[in-house]
């Protein structure tokens, strides 16, 4: 059984056309270059598609196969054991199996996976390092989208009563008045604890004592306790690789969409727990939990208006990490 091979001598780096023939005795002859060797001393490489096959011989000499087929059938007819990795190569149950496996994989990292690694190191992380990065996050808005508050001096007072009423006075917690025409209505807590209350927001509250704002004031106190915002920014971190390296570009634009709409389910939850935290604060300071309630219905006609379209919340509440606003006045409205 002959195949048509290049030959190197391993001496020099010349290429020479020859003729490599397997023997029934399990040998391998090179006629033209006096090579006469047990295939039990000779090495021969796996398959992978159509790259040509190396055979290595004793002495450093080595020849190179284009006919993988021709190869195949010499190794079979003379029963020749092949590796495990081209069995495994040739095996599209395998190949299946794979795939199946490399899929589950990443179903895995972004689930199970990113909960189990972000609450992990959620825990672990220092405070100075949250501190330091809600400082620099904090800066860079105030650089942007955040303007200086144009709230009274006493409309503030009473809010920042409100809230150290809410924290007792700790220093774990410190509020921050600003406004943002770009972000409207809204109030977000950083990994820090440091929660920035916006004045578009405070002027949809029309409950005299403002215990709309303290509710709103409670729940991002309870993304601070559950650590929901650091959470987040790793669980969205493990997305954007998995899902990059997935797609094979880790771009923001390729990224970007596809983590939005894995991630959103998990903040969905966290803003159904600080939810929950928040009426059960509410109910500990004996503060009803209606105005709050009330401060959503508020919000909701505020954002219809705003983009001229009735069902614009709705969309919006898809897209929205947000539970929808029906569920929580409901839920707000049973005190």
């Amino acid at each position: 059984m002959k195949v048509r091979v290049k030959f190197y001598d391993g001496k020099s780096s010349k290429e020479h056309l020859a003729i490599l023939e397997f023997t029934k005795d399990s040998r391998l002859v090179i006629e033209d270059f006096n090579i006469d060797v047990p295939l039990s001393s000779v090495e021969i490489s796996s398959r992978l598609g159509d790259t040509p096959r190396v055979i290595n011989l004793p002495g450093g000499a080595r020849c190179k196969c284009d006919d993988n087929d021709t190869i195949d059938k010499i190794l079979d007819t003379l029963e020749i054991r092949r590796s495990k990795i081209y069995k495994l190569e040739r095996s599209w149950k395998l190949a299946i199996a794979s795939v199946a496996l490399i899929a589950a994989f990443v179903v895995f990292m972004l689930t199970t996976g990113a909960d189990y690694s972000a609450n992990f190191l959620a825990n672990v992380l220092p405070k100075h390092s949250l501190d330091y990065a809600s400082k620099k996050g904090l800066a860079r808005l105030d650089k942007t989208i955040l303007h200086k508050s144009n709230l009274s001096k006493e409309k503030k007072q009473k809010i920042l009563a409100l809230f150290n009423k809410l924290t007792g006075g700790s220093k774990d917690y410190k509020l921050h008045f600003r406004s943002s025409p770009k972000m409207g209505a809204n109030a977000f807590a950083l990994p820090s604890g440091d929660i920035v209350l916006l004045d578009e927001l405070v002027m949809l509250d029309k409950d005299k004592n403002l215990y709309g704002v303290l509710g709103v004031l409670a729940h991002e106190k309870g993304h601070v306790v559950y650590k929901h915002g650091l959470k987040g920014i790793i669980k969205g971190a493990i997305a954007s690789t998995v899902v990059g390296y997935v797609t094979g570009d880790l771009s923001f634009i390729a990224t970007a969409i596809p983590t939005v709409l894995v991630t959103s389910r998990y903040s969905r939850k966290f803003e159904s727990q600080a939810d929950s935290y928040a009426k059960s604060e509410l109910k500990r300071l004996g503060i009803s939990t209606k105005p709050l309630a009330r401060l959503f219905i508020n919000l909701e006609k505020f954002y219809a208006k705003k983009y001229h379209d009735s069902n614009a919340t709705n969309y919006m509440g898809w897209m929205s990490t947000h539970p929808a606003t029906k569920d929580r006045v409901k839920f707000f409205m049973s005190d």
